[in-house]
């Protein structure tokens, strides 16, 4: 149980916490030409890919089948970027051992730098999301309709998300050429995520490949069936799919996690997350 000296502590992590996804969006939105250059490159990926799939137009089904799953991998494409070039630019300037130096715990400093990545992520999402929506609803046969029951696999979705944008934070401090590394990376989760091709189309031996290896492909597909085919939520349960996106979330998370703080400690032991 938490003792009364222990609420200043519990105050002060929440403060962290919003005071590190506020920096994150002041950051987010000084750099407004990269960030219209950023937004106009990934809205127009998935028209450029879409017309190209449908042989010079756009076919309403596969649009309804892959939008959902294509907001996903911009959630995980800018949080990922912005957790490496946040802690890059930290550690280069000095500051990322200075924040560890707080009386807070580790581990709070890097859940605040953790939502801030992924509040632009979603944030960079929803933009998107609003220019997409009206050119969908402009194409025959797309059909959207919400229903509260995503709300689940769309949360282990994001969890998924928070494993893999640590993972690749705690690389950055180890990794010399990671950014090189997560472009290639998240280029092959663009293409076997469902973001552009519904993953059941897949060959039986690069669907089981895409479900098991690239993240977020279990949780939107689970959303997919849901929000596309209608399924209740008990029958994307029972048939498998959302338990092992729930397995494949959880040990995303904790190995991101591991990996991080890992990072974090051997950073601080050889002096590495200084200038």
């Amino acid at each position: 149980m938490a003792t009364t000296a222990d609420a200043p502590m519990y105050r002060l992590g929440l403060r962290m916490l919003g005071n590190e996804t506020a920096k994150g969006l002041r950051v987010m939105w000084a750099h407004k030409a990269p960030l219209a250059l950023g937004l106009a490159y990934v809205a127009m990926l998935y028209w450029v890919i879409q017309l190209f799939i449908g042989g010079g137009r756009l076919v309403g089904e596969v649009l309804a089948m892959t939008f959902v799953a294509f907001l996903g991998y911009v959630v995980l494409y800018i949080a990922s970027l912005r957790m490496v070039s946040g802690v890059l630019e930290e550690m280069y300037t000095g500051t990322l051992e200075q924040s560890l130096l707080s009386p807070l715990r580790p581990w709070v400093a890097s859940t605040g730098r953790l939502a801030a990545a992924l509040v632009e992520g979603l944030v960079i999402a929803a933009i998107v999301a609003g220019f997409n929506l009206v050119i969908l609803l402009a194409v025959q046969g797309v059909e959207l309709s919400f229903r509260w029951s995503a709300v689940v696999p769309l949360a282990v979705t994001l969890v998924d998300i928070a494993g893999f944008v640590l993972l690749f934070g705690g690389m950055a401090l180890v990794v010399n050429s990671v950014g090189a590394i997560i472009h290639v990376v998240q280029n092959v989760i663009m293409m076997l995520n469902g973001a552009f091709i519904p993953v059941f189309v897949f060959p039986d031996w690069l669907e089981l490949a895409a479900k098991i290896v690239v993240p977020t492909t279990l949780g939107l597909d689970a959303t997919r069936q849901i929000l596309v085919a209608g399924a209740p939520l008990d029958n994307v349960w029972s048939s498998g799919t959302l338990p092992w996106a729930v397995v494949h979330a959880a040990v995303q998370l904790v190995v991101g996690w591991a990996a991080y703080q890992a990072a974090i400690r051997r950073g601080l032991r050889e002096g590495r997350l200084g200038a």
